[in-house]
């Protein structure tokens, strides 16, 4: 087996001799690890809680043993540093082990000599501590002016943005902008006051804890592999064929119809596009790990010509059937996939199909505009991309831990009362569903600006009216008072100038609690939501994934799921933009599925309407369910147009729904023996090597 080595303070070191003397000093097992970004030494040391030893003590061994300095100490519970060492880096960074207790040196001390003049190598370029100077009045002005398109002269200071259109995602953008320059600003101070004067006093108050801006990480090998993000985790292990609602892709296919495309022009645009975007040459290996590629193996142009079959239609239904529910190759490292279907008199239908592990919604866009501009032969108008997605996220880790450390406890604090999943009904049991097929419905919703207008007036933004309508027909159709909805978050974080530019998945995602139990106007419930997502997107540097890890790790008896997903992409511009259109032909149908979801929500813009999409397993449900529940809430909105948001919500469920809702609910039937728990530690008798949660937690061990 091959030796492993850390390299300490410019040594390199057999991890075997960091890890004898603990083991001398105090009998316990442990394991050296080199945590990322920052390259530190971290001792992973088996102890039971309360019989730790000192972490002093254990650096002092360490010290005098290899001449090493050991910046982290942390105790963990016994016989939980199974795995790899790549694995126990992967599991630390993520708080996935049982850690009882970290001890960590706030400024390390200097190693012995070890290089002539005992200094230590730099891991960072220093700019200076001299605080940042905060916006001005003109600056907030000018920066609020930008997002909202208008002239700054015609802001007044005082008045409200949100009723003037700034959405979520714009201030979000200026949040992260702010926070950038050094200023510790929240979204949720933001967003509670949001107008110029405001944001000024707030930002004033502020000084006192505005900072210089951080120093800049050193950059990464962008070749070497890198962990997975939460979220990217969550999708590389749902796909797998095991899990509940497995075995698919998290994928996007999106179909675009035109007429006498050049396919030489289109395969090179392709692999320049390849070229140009790092993840799209992202292989996803089996220790859950990612790692770009010098070359794609993408074998270019895929061609299909119907145009002499008896039945094109027929030919391309099939096509769709299969390319939708296709899961692509990423462990070798196809994420992207072009397919050409030549049709008679010179039409044509270009298929694209892109797994979600490397893009977000933004990502979409910019993939699609890059290839059309690359397909006009634009390449000069594209700026090359120097900084790489391993380069942002050993950014973000870096400048985010203690921000992590306390969003960690905020939510740690909201477990105990946090509901679950909504408890839709449903046909059949998710572990019998063998084969997920995803079905859409859509509706294109013409009168955006009325309803934006309407949600204005009422001091909240589009995606919040949205997601409050879906909650009241959740509601509705599940009987449950409070739920989560799983919230994706598109949490794009400019640390760089490039990142703007760059496809790679930078969604997050948060689990947003809905409260239907008092009796409430829709005006009143989309507030609530609102300020619930406010104060819970202000601590987001814990995401969601993790959250739900820990609410399954908490001794609830039910698994804890978060299966209805609402996703906005208001506020981003239309999802396919004029130029594409014109260049890659028409947009025509798309579908996106993720796994271990039974119905996801998404509302994105389209030639500047709003298109509503349910993406259901259509098996899970019983009859009419699923269109009754669509039916209401294009009901719910027509009703938000014209009707007074300060009265309740009318009734959403048909009688016949009603009808369909008892029978599933009907317990009158054999009931089967022992309890839900019971059940649970059956199947961990059975098997107790299933996984639970997540590849380290396993039926057994929970």
């Amino acid at each position: 087996m091959r030796e492993y080595r850390i390299s300490v303070q410019g040594r390199l070191l057999a991890a075997e001799d960091l890890e004898a003397p603990v083991s001398e000093l105090t009998g316990l097992s442990s394991r050296a690890i080199q945590t990322v970004p920052d390259g530190a030494l971290t001792l992973l040391v088996e102890a039971r809680p309360g019989a730790e030893p000192e972490p002093r003590r254990v650096r002092a061994a360490v010290l005098d043993a290899c001449g090493a300095v050991v910046e982290t100490v942390a105790m963990t519970d016994p016989g939980s540093l199974t795995g790899d060492r790549a694995e126990l880096v992967t599991r630390f960074r993520r708080a996935m082990l049982p850690v009882s207790a970290v001890d960590t040196l706030a400024i390390p001390p200097q190693a012995p000599d070890v290089g002539g003049d005992g200094s230590r190598p730099s891991r960072e370029v220093s700019r200076g501590n001299q605080a940042a100077p905060l916006p001005t009045l003109e600056e907030i002005t000018r920066a609020a002016a930008d997002l909202l398109g208008v002239p700054p002269a015609d802001l007044d200071p005082a008045e409200d943005l949100i009723a003037l259109g700034l959405d979520s995602i714009r201030i979000m953008q200026l949040t992260n902008d702010w926070q950038r320059r050094g200023v510790k600003v929240k979204f949720a101070d933001l967003m509670e006051s949001p107008a110029i004067t405001s944001w000024h006093e707030l930002l004033r108050l502020k000084a006192g804890s505005g900072t210089a801006p951080p120093p800049e990480a050193e950059r990464v090998d962008r070749h070497a592999p890198f962990a997975l993000t939460p979220l990217q985790h969550a999708y590389w292990f749902g796909r797998r064929d095991r899990q509940v609602l497995g075995g698919v892709g998290c994928h996007f296919y999106v179909e675009f119809d035109g007429r006498d495309i050049d396919r030489e022009a289109l395969e090179r645009a392709a692999y320049a596009l390849f070229e140009r975007h790092d993840l799209l040459r992202a292989r996803f290996l089996d220790d859950g790990t990612q790692q770009i590629l010098p070359r794609t193996p993408w074998p270019g142009l895929t061609v299909n010509d119907l145009r002499a079959a008896p039945d094109a239609e027929a030919e391309l239904l099939r096509l769709r059937e299969r390319l939708s529910h296709r899961r692509l190759e990423v462990e070798r490292g196809e994420v992207l996939d072009l397919i050409l279907s030549l049709l008679p008199d010179g039409a044509y239908r270009l298929h694209v199909n892109i797994d979600l592990l490397v893009a977000d919604v933004r990502s979409i866009q910019i993939l699609l505009e890059d290839l059309a501009a690359l397909y006009r032969g634009q390449d000069a108008e594209l700026p090359p991309l120097t900084y790489s997605f391993p380069d942002y996220l050993a950014e973000r880790e870096r400048l985010s831990a203690q921000e992590r450390e306390t969003d960690r406890r905020y939510w740690a604090g909201r477990l105990p009362d946090l509901p679950p999943g909504p408890p839709l009904p449903l046909a059949v049991d998710p572990e019998k569903v063998e084969r997920v097929r995803i079905v859409r419905r859509e509706r294109r919703f013409t009168a955006r600006e009325r309803l934006a207008e309407r949600a204005r007036a009422h001091g909240v933004t589009l995606p919040m009216t949205m997601a409050a309508a879906l909650a009241e027909v959740v509601g509705a159709w599940s009987g449950a008072q409070r739920f989560v909805l799983n919230a994706p978050l598109f949490d794009r974080q400019a640390v760089h100038p490039d990142v703007e530019r760059m496809v790679a998945d930078f969604s997050n995602l948060i689990l947003l609690e809905v409260d239907l139990s008092a009796p409430q106007t829709f005006a009143e419930r989309v507030a609530a939501l609102q300020a619930r997502f406010q104060r819970d997107v202000s601590h987001s540097a814990y995401s969601g994934v993790e959250v739900l890890r820990d609410l399954n790790r908490g001794g609830r008896h039910d698994q804890v799921t978060a299966p209805v997903v609402f996703t906005s992409a208001l506020g981003m511009g239309d999802l396919v933009g004029a130029d594409v259109q014109r260049s890659l032909g028409r947009l025509g149908w798309m579908l996106s599925q993720t796994p271990q979801v039974w119905l996801d929500h998404q509302v994105v813009e389209v030639d500047g309407d709003l298109l509503v999409n349910w993406d259901a397993v259509e098996e899970l449900f019983p009859p009419g369910v699923l269109d009754g529940m669509a039916g209401a809430y294009n009901r719910l909105l027509d009703w938000l147009l014209d009707s007074d948001w300060n009265t309740p919500v009318p009734s959403l469920v048909p009688p016949a729904q009603l009808a369909v809702r008892a029978k599933a609910n009907d317990t009158a039937a054999p009931l089967p023996e022992g309890t839900l728990h019971g059940r649970f530690f059956e199947l961990a008798r059975r098997d107790p090597a299933r996984v639970a949660i997540c590849p380290d937690v396993s039926y057994g061990e929970l």
